[in-house]
């Protein structure tokens, strides 16, 4: 009796801790995507609706953005998703999801997209942290241009566009603040060398290209790499607006990394 007892305990414990899954998930390979695009559609807080889905992309989102919680670092967008058949890159697919109840975004493309993965890929993937290229943040060989913050001031960025320029303005914001900043809208981790450690308000006019949101999504992102602005825009490249407005050099160099790597991915089974 002892014996059954324990067994029924643990099976109950176990079951508690099962990942949370979507109650009706349809994925269906669609031959009619760019290849390059990106994926289309969206979620609401009781169903996803996406279209040309990337595998790759799925993956960071599932394991790298929304792997730890509902609230993404800006770093999580640019982890690299390597390994994997050639077939990765050239598939897309169509998924309809429905959770039970009406889940949360960070739910749905969090444990519930792993359970999905996990399920119709058969995939296993882990963690891993490798050198690869950064950018790094220092002050310019004239000193840095930075105004201190007023006392009080405080909050979160505003940006304010036009078609030829983008101004960004941060009060009372750290430097780990504004490298932050710039690393959700750039290729690399942006890292603070400056040495600096007070509070400034920021007002930083940039090339509109120069400020979009990059989502990477596991690409490889080559060592020649740097943050330039269109040929088409008339404002400033960050490097450039980052040493002649506020005195702060932008480098690339190499440091950790992290990464998802993809021990096994099966085709598609079932729809």
């Amino acid at each position: 009796m002892k014996r059954i007892l324990l067994f029924a305990l643990f099976a109950i414990s176990a079951q508690s801790q099962t990942r949370p899954a979507f109650d009706v998930a349809s994925i269906k390979v669609n031959t009619t995507c760019d290849a390059g695009g990106r994926s289309g559609g969206g979620s609401t807080p009781g169903r996803i609706v996406l279209e040309c889905a990337d595998l790759r992309d799925l993956i960071l989102t599932a394991y790298g953005i929304y792997g730890n919680g509902p609230n993404p670092d800006s770093g999580s967008f640019r982890i690299q998703v390597v390994g994997g058949p050639s077939w990765m890159d050239s598939t897309r697919y169509d998924i309809t999801a429905k959770p039970p109840g009406s889940a949360s975004t960070a739910e749905m493309y969090g444990p519930m997209m792993q359970s999905l993965l996990e399920d119709r890929f058969h995939l296993k993937v882990h963690k891993e942290t490798r050198q690869g290229g950064i950018f790094i943040l220092t002050v310019a060989k004239n000193g840095p241009k930075l105004q201190v913050a007023k006392e009080g001031t405080g909050g979160p960025p505003h940006m304010t566009s036009t078609s030829s320029l983008v101004t960004l303005d941060f009060p009372g914001a750290t430097i780990a603040d504004i490298c932050a900043q710039l690393g959700l809208r750039m290729e690399r981790e942006v890292v603070d060398k400056t040495g600096l450690t007070g509070r400034y308000d920021i007002h930083l006019e940039v090339s509109p290209s120069a400020l979009h949101l990059k989502y990477v999504a596991g690409r490889t992102i080559n060592d020649h790499d740097a943050p330039a602005a269109n040929d088409m825009d008339s404002g400033p490249s960050i490097s450039t607006a980052l040493q002649q407005q506020l005195g702060l050099k932008l480098s690339t160099g190499t440091g950790p990394v992290p990464a998802i790597v993809i021990d096994r991915i099966e085709p598609l089974t079932g729809n």
